[in-house]
């Protein structure tokens, strides 16, 4: 006849199980999970998940190429005839929920120069800083004007950001048109962005 063997499943003292609502919060009040790694710069340091887990995903985030993001991703706006100097026309483009894309390149299409119309353009990034006013920073410190030609601007390189532009799901590219020259004709602007989506990792 084999012999029962009784195994103690009680909670250790001091130590209770979870229970529904039981939250980070009511730990590190308790004192429960919470150590000092010891000093840093002279006061008590304490592991922040935040720096040490999340935060640096974001390196992994870009090194998957879920997807390409380039001209099926663009948005054209058309500067309407009959527009008049200072008229603004804009479009954007959204980044799907839960995608998270790195770019590379933005590309602006301007057509033709000639009388009937002349646009300056800016790119609104909703990711940066707003502006005194509150609305979306443009990319450029100035509008530029570049009618008939296509102009890009490569984030990474010297002069540009130095990096690639993250952007989540939500955050916005807006082409905005400011007509310079009155419009007696229809004439169609666009914004392409080049890149990759990543995998998201970071909220």
């Amino acid at each position: 006849m084999s012999r029962q063997r009784t195994v103690d499943k009680s909670y250790p003292e001091g130590i209770t199980p979870q229970q529904v609502g039981y939250t980070p919060m009511i730990s590190l009040g308790r004192g429960e999970g919470r150590f000092s790694l010891g000093y840093f710069r002279g006061v008590p340091a304490f592991i922040d998940l935040d720096k040490l887990v999340i935060q640096p995903l974001v390196l992994a985030e870009k090194a998957y190429a879920l997807d390409r993001v380039d001209s099926r991703n663009g948005v054209e706006v058309t500067v309407a005839n009959g527009a008049a100097v200072g008229a603004v026309a804009a479009d954007e483009i959204e980044v799907p929920a839960g995608e998270v894309w790195y770019l590379n390149r933005l590309s602006v299409t301007c057509p033709a120069a000639d009388a009937t119309g002349t646009a300056s353009f800016n790119i609104l990034v909703s990711s940066f800083p707003k502006t005194a006013a509150g609305g979306d920073k443009p990319y450029l410190a100035n509008n530029a004007t570049a009618m008939g030609a296509t102009t890009d601007y490569d984030l990474p390189a010297q002069g540009g950001l130095g990096e690639e532009l993250r952007l989540v799901g939500g955050d916005k590219l807006t082409l905005q048109l400011t007509a310079t020259v009155a419009f007696t004709a229809n004439k169609v602007f666009r914004l392409d962005p080049y890149g990759r989506r990543g995998k998201a990792l970071v909220a």
